[in-house]
């Protein structure tokens, strides 16, 4: 998990970004705190959380596999939540906050799953 936490830290801060990036009625933040209050709090939670857990894996003095666990949970959350088969499939059509938010989910379960895959077990 440690060789993978800056590129977690880095997916994380950029789905955080995505949410404020400015679309045609303000930004996703905007519209999710008007409209869905709960996805809000589920996908700051969900890209929050993998940020978390990278900087406690570079923190951590043993290596623990629940760090890489829980980032991929906090991904997978985000990825059920902004429902990203239907992104992908329409990625050339999509706003410019919900492509980066995409690359965001993408890269951060690839380098999640990697790191819990590669994770040495004791």
């Amino acid at each position: 998990m440690k060789k993978l936490a800056l590129p977690i830290i880095a997916f994380s801060v950029l789905g955080l970004v995505s949410l404020f990036i400015p679309i045609d009625h303000g930004s996703m933040f905007s519209v999710f705190l008007e409209f869905d209050k709960f996805r809000l709090v589920l996908m700051l939670a969900a890209f929050a959380v993998p940020g978390v857990m990278a900087v406690l894996a570079m923190r951590a003095v043993k290596v623990e596999s629940w760090h890489g666990i829980a980032a991929l949970a906090g991904f997978a959350v985000a990825t059920v939540k902004s429902e990203l088969w239907t992104l992908v499939s329409n990625i050339t059509k999509l706003p410019t906050a919900m492509l980066v938010m995409t690359i965001a989910i993408l890269g951060g379960v690839l380098c999640s799953l990697i790191a819990v895959a590669t994770e040495p077990k004791n």
